[in-house]
């Protein structure tokens, strides 16, 4: 005998869903029947599939998608598609269970498993049910039941459906097939699905309810809908528990949940370096051959401009080796995404002088601040104070070009590190060595304007005050967002080995100095 077995609705089509928090989520639930009904049939010898829609975005394509399943399994004996009901209004007593079919062999086939899944049960027998009017019953080619198993919204059938689910399931067995299951082991623990923004049903407010109660200041509404507010909770969680923050609720999230895994401590920011270690990076970046290097149609760089992005690598590399985030997204290895990297974007000019970005560390880090520095003096000539440029009609707070790299504040959507380095910024705690930048520069009032308001007014006065943080920003967004800068498009930021150099004798330092203490 082979039975082929479907879920109704997909994983993008819920089905009905029943009040929260207690009511079921349709295809949710039907998977579940479907796979412990499929496992019991096969204990009994019979050729099952089973088969859930993970692909459709729409109503029809679902139904077409199901039944071309079924119908593409060549000579079976029975098609099932299983269920869940709805009524309006909410009942407020039982309603129950029942299956619909079309054929002759259906009503057998459909009152058989009625019959058996009341009777192991206890839910109401509504009986085997005619009817010609839904798709998956007259679209498939075998005889075909449709089950229903029982109200979503009726509180006494979803009490009675968890209670007794294993013999719910086995009665669909039996009667399917119109034979007798054997004994059957109790199903083991459920594994959580992997949830993401969108989803909806019980397993949301079981999330809802863990973060509430693990994640400080989280205050979710129960509601089943993984909405923006769930994500953004999310991905706190994942952040504080060092998890990658990408709002995915899979093995990983559920388990730290599960096991109530505290908050891993921050890495500690990394302040200014001692005066004398400043000094002596300096003094590194003075003597150094690119402190001397004409840059193209640029010039020779402001003195401030080498020595200040010396410190900013300082300052970048400190970050990797304490573990941070920030630093360890800086120096992750190429992406292969020339669409959004710009090391993946460059790899051919790298490549091509020995400057491999194919493994995460400090090398890559190293060969993005050769890029930072190139890109700085075409864009700012090295000038920290650099203002929008004037010929442009972006003049709002967020699309503002501002400081050394012309990064303005709409790039921040492009990887959560940048909003952290805008709130270390904000709150003081980031290095800024402005006084190194300013050597050599010189800055006229309409250079320090800002324009706008908000998070984009204050990120262009950062940039300009704070140039640190303008390369760290700019970092970021060159490995997540390189069309932002159009230098880095056309290719015309240079990549000179002499600042990579540069960049390793200070990094050689700073492993040295960190040795000794």
């Amino acid at each position: 005998m082979k039975i082929v077995i479907s879920s109704g609705h997909g994983k993008y089509i819920s089905g009905a869903v029943g009040p929260s928090p207690w009511g079921l989520h349709e295809h949710t639930e039907a998977v579940k029947v479907v796979n412990q009904a499929a496992a019991v049939m096969e204990s009994m010898g019979v050729d099952v599939v089973a088969y859930e829609d993970t692909v459709s975005k729409s109503v029809n394509e679902n139904l077409d998608r199901i039944c071309n399943f079924h119908n593409a399994q060549g000579k079976h004996d029975l098609d099932v598609s299983v269920h869940f009901n709805s009524t309006d209004p909410q009942p407020t007593g039982p309603v129950g269970s029942e299956v619909f079919y079309t054929s002759s062999t259906g009503q057998k086939v459909a009152k058989a498993t009625v019959d058996k899944i009341c009777a192991a049960s206890g839910l109401k027998n509504r009986g085997p049910k005619p009817t010609d009017s839904l798709a998956f019953l007259n679209n498939t080619n075998a005889p075909a039941v449709l089950v229903e198993v029982c109200f979503v919204n009726s509180h006494p059938d979803v009490d009675i459906y968890h209670d007794r689910f294993s013999e719910i399931c086995t009665a669909i067995a039996e009667g399917l097939t119109g034979e007798q299951a054997g004994p059957q082991p109790e199903p083991g623990p459920e594994e959580p699905p992997t949830l993401r923004k969108g989803d909806v049903g019980p397993w949301v407010t079981e999330l809802q309810d863990d973060l509430n109660s693990q994640l400080a200041g989280c205050s979710l509404d129960n509601d089943g809908d993984f909405g923006s507010k769930t994500d953004s909770a999310v991905r706190d969680y994942q952040r504080t528990r060092g998890l990658d923050a990408d709002g995915i609720v899979g093995p990983n999230t559920w388990a730290a949940l599960d096991g109530n895994a505290p908050p891993v401590p921050e890495p500690v920011i990394p302040g200014e370096l001692p005066v004398e270690q400043q000094e002596d990076v300096r003094d590194i970046a003075e003597t150094s051959d690119i402190a001397k290097y004409s840059w193209k149609d640029r010039g020779v760089a402001p003195a401030g401009y080498i020595q200040g992005m010396a410190l900013a690598f300082a300052t970048s590399y400190n970050r990797l080796k304490a573990g941070d985030s920030i630093g360890i997204e800086m120096a992750k290895a190429n992406t292969g995404n020339s669409d959004y990297d710009a090391l993946s974007w460059y790899a051919g000019v790298f490549n091509s002088m020995g400057m491999s970005n194919e493994t995460a560390g400090p090398d890559t880090l190293r060969h993005l601040y050769v890029l930072l520095l190139g890109l700085g003096m075409r864009e700012s000539s090295g000038k920290h104070c650099e203002g929008r440029d004037m010929s442009a009609t972006n003049t709002t707070s967020d699309t503002c070009e501002a400081g050394l790299f012309q990064t303005s504040y709409n790039a921040h959507s492009c990887s959560d590190e940048f909003d952290k380095l805008f709130d270390q910024a904000c709150s003081g705690k980031s290095p800024c060595y402005l006084e190194t930048f300013k050597q050599g520069v010189s800055c006229s009032s309409s250079s320090w304007s800002c324009y706008g308001s908000g998070n984009g007014f204050k990120f262009q006065e950062l940039c300009k005050s704070c140039p640190t943080f303008a390369a760290e920003t700019c970092a970021i967004t060159l490995r997540n967002l390189r069309k932002h800068y159009g230098p880095i498009n056309e290719r015309a930021a240079e990549i000179k080995t002499q600042a990579d150099q540069m960049f390793l004798q200070i990094q050689e330092y700073l492993d040295e100095m960190e040795a000794i203490a």
